[in-house]
């Protein structure tokens, strides 16, 4: 299936964070400075990359053009050290790609307590720019599972004022729901012209009712 979304690209590789020459690390990116939301797990121990996000996505505005994540490593419970990585990673990223630090993002899943094999992040960035692709959705989807039997991908278009617009969600986890996501990852693109903070209302709205909905920790 095509999971392209019109104004972004994809891509997902083997980086070496895993055994097995499976993909680990992928990266969304969107064109142009794109209207962004999140929400993070409520868990009293959050993974570096929660941390910083939580302040860069307010820093940024609710704006945000990348998003480089990986899997094998959950880069928690590894102190300062863990959050220097994230930093020199999305500033490693922003300059391979020529646009602001402040936009680009990170996400970990993996093992917590070790740590993020830094140095194969940061030289397998260049391949993971070079890999990106309108059709890179998938290969990004298998880089971010861990437990997950098969990659989750889903796209949906409709017409919103007389225009086709495009919705594509990704996610991996297969247990630990809560609290409020916890270790579960899930990211959406779509073309949708819409205010930053419109789509928060909406997004939060949506998460409240689906994903903070699950009560079952048990995979």
């Amino acid at each position: 299936m095509n999971n392209h979304v019109p104004g972004f690209l994809a891509s997902g590789i083997d980086a070496g964070i895993k055994t097995g020459k499976k993909k680990d690390l992928g990266l969304l990116f969107s064109r142009n400075p794109a209207a962004a939301v999140a929400v993070f797990t409520t868990n009293k121990v959050q993974a570096a990359p929660v941390v910083l996000g939580r302040e860069k996505i307010k820093q940024a505005g609710g704006r945000a053009q990348a998003i480089i994540v990986n899997s094998g490593n959950a880069n928690a419970c590894t102190g300062a050290a863990g959050l220097q990585h994230v930093q020199a990673i999305c500033q490693a990223l922003a300059k391979h790609l020529a646009i602001a630090d402040q936009e680009v993002l990170m996400s970990s899943t993996g093992i917590i307590g070790v740590p993020l094999p830094f140095e194969s992040v940061i030289s397998n960035i260049p391949r993971l720019v070079s890999a990106l692709s309108p059709d890179g959705i998938d290969d990004c989807a298998q880089a971010i599972m861990t437990t997950d039997t098969f990659p989750k991908v889903v796209k949906k278009t409709l017409d919103l004022a007389g225009k086709q617009v495009t919705l594509c969600g990704m996610a991996k986890g297969a247990g630990m729901i809560m609290p409020r996501m916890a270790t579960l990852l899930s990211f959406i693109l779509t073309d949708v012209a819409i205010a930053p903070d419109l789509l928060e209302r909406v997004f939060r709205e949506a998460v409240d009712e689906s994903f903070n909905a699950i009560t079952n920790s048990c995979g």
